[in-house]
């Protein structure tokens, strides 16, 4: 398993504005991530799945709050040495995870993503969104289109869309960070029956508080998340290799009680998440 991205990795990071990484999550966590998007699908009392109906079919297309469930492999997966290591590299010591959800692909639901960027901000190459794929995404068949170099652009994104892109496929248990600005999209599932990514947003604090995005009670508050995640890693995986965190832990979790237990006090704080700067005149 692949544990920090390279200097060379690196660099075409801040170049290109994405990043492909590959064979990353082991043979048990993806199983776990599997069975975790089967049992949070089928639960009729999760509020926080947005649904559609096409005809007579209904379709999940989208999961928040993925480390808030009664499965907690998403919380597994967020406090793992790979993400954070990551997290760490771009953003800084300073580090947080502002957002979790997962984009959910159907055959059928002839929904595409349409170009946008995750967050407009002055600093790009400082906060990224990590894409973890569960399913293939073929090329021709809902992998995601990115425009290289678009994060250091300062065009409107409807100017951006028009622009050569590249398409970017995707075996299950790879990888794919991108600058949160950088112009992307994806179009409709055609060939295969699903394609689940789940997606994680870093980001530093300190640029965040410098552009007023969030407020410093919000970042504490999303950074304790990832104090429980790394103890919930360890808890399942008390033989591997851990995170080695820079900075100070204010908090060690135990056993799963008082995970959930905090869990319950993290997601008590509404994030009010800043939007997503999509186009839409493309659509007309």
């Amino acid at each position: 398993m692949n544990s920090i991205i390279t200097a060379k990795q690196l660099e075409e990071f801040y170049k290109e504005g994405f990043l492909k990484l590959t064979n990353c999550l082991p043979t048990e966590l993806l199983h776990k991530l599997q069975v975790y998007f089967d049992e949070v699908m089928s639960d009729e009392g999760d509020t926080q799945k947005v649904i559609i109906t096409v005809g007579e079919q209904k379709f999940v297309t989208n999961i928040e709050l993925l480390c808030y469930k009664n499965n907690l492999a998403c919380l597994e997966l967020l406090g793992g040495p790979l993400l954070l290591n990551i997290a760490e590299t771009i953003c800084g010591k300073d580090f947080f995870a502002i957002q979790e959800f997962a984009v959910i692909k159907n055959s059928g639901d002839q929904l595409p993503v349409l170009w946008h960027q995750d967050m407009v901000n002055e600093q790009p190459g400082n906060c990224f969104t990590a894409g973890i794929y569960i399913d293939d995404a073929n090329e021709g068949d809902g992998a995601l289109k990115v425009i290289p170099k678009s994060h250091l652009s300062k065009k409107t994104i409807c100017e951006l869309a028009q622009e050569e892109a590249i398409e970017v496929p995707m075996k299950r248990g790879d990888i794919l960070i991108h600058d949160m600005m950088l112009a992307h999209c994806s179009d409709i599932l055609q060939k295969n029956k699903k394609r689940r990514v789940i997606y994680f947003e870093f980001l530093s604090a300190k640029q965040v508080l410098k552009e007023h995005i969030y407020t410093q009670e919000l970042v504490d508050n999303r950074t304790k998340l990832l104090e429980v995640a790394t103890s919930y890693y360890k808890l399942q995986n008390p033989l591997l290799p851990q995170f080695d965190w820079q900075r100070e832990q204010t908090s060690i979790y135990e056993d799963e009680a008082q995970i959930r237990a905090a869990l319950d006090i993290i997601y008590a704080m509404p994030i009010h998440a800043k939007p997503s700067n999509y186009c839409f005149e493309l659509l007309k």
